[in-house]
């Protein structure tokens, strides 16, 4: 069968992607790993003893990162489901089940640090998206008040459009700071930054 035009272009975009060989290269299962290396060695956010939950973690590439920089159980939780990983506890759920009613092993526990790579599935329509990118920016925010020690940390894949200064200004009255950083692994025609909030207050 003849394949379309945008399935030759991903075909040959992910042929020359860099990172997609590198991270063959390394073992780890996604590209998105060096997203979150960057984004650790410019902030420092994951220690030795780091307690951290990551948010729609499958395939586990970003797990995989903070297996080999903490020693610490991880807590790892998505709907799809994932292969095991050292060190990690894997939750197979939605988000927003954890969110909005009790699962056991996460009301026994409280992480330094939060991370969400979640972002919805595209449907071509730019106010659904939007909507949608909103609710899953808010149900990582919305979990890491629940589960985050003070002065924790939590990191947001958030796509550029008409919520991220609201976002933004959310995340100012909850955390001491807030930066904006695009990894260089992040596509350059990718609307997606990753904002990183430090220092939380969870007395707001």
């Amino acid at each position: 069968m003849k394949k379309t035009e945008s399935q030759n272009y991903w075909i040959k975009r992910n042929k020359n992607d860099r990172f997609i060989k590198l991270s063959k290269y390394e073992g780890y299962r996604s590209r998105a790993a060096y997203k979150l290396l960057e984004i650790n060695e410019k902030f420092k956010i994951i220690k030795k003893y780091s307690k951290v939950a990551d948010l729609g973690a499958s395939p586990g590439g970003w797990t995989q990162v903070v297996s080999k920089l903490s020693n610490n159980t991880i807590t790892a939780v998505d709907k799809l489901t994932m292969l095991p990983i050292k060190n990690c506890i894997f939750i197979n759920d939605d988000i927003e089940n954890l969110v909005n009613s009790k699962n056991k092993f996460i009301e026994q526990n409280s992480y330094d640090v939060v991370l969400s790579d979640m972002a919805a599935n595209s449907s071509g329509h730019r106010y659904t998206d939007i909507a949608k990118s909103e609710k899953i920016c808010y149900l990582a925010l919305n979990f890491a008040i629940k589960f985050l020690k003070t002065n924790g940390t939590f990191v947001c894949k958030i796509m550029r459009n008409s919520i991220e200064k609201n976002f933004k200004n959310d995340l100012s009255r909850i955390f001491k700071k807030t930066k904006a950083f695009k990894p260089s692994s992040s596509r350059t025609e990718s609307k997606e930054i990753y904002l990183v909030a430090l220092g939380f207050n969870n007395l707001h």
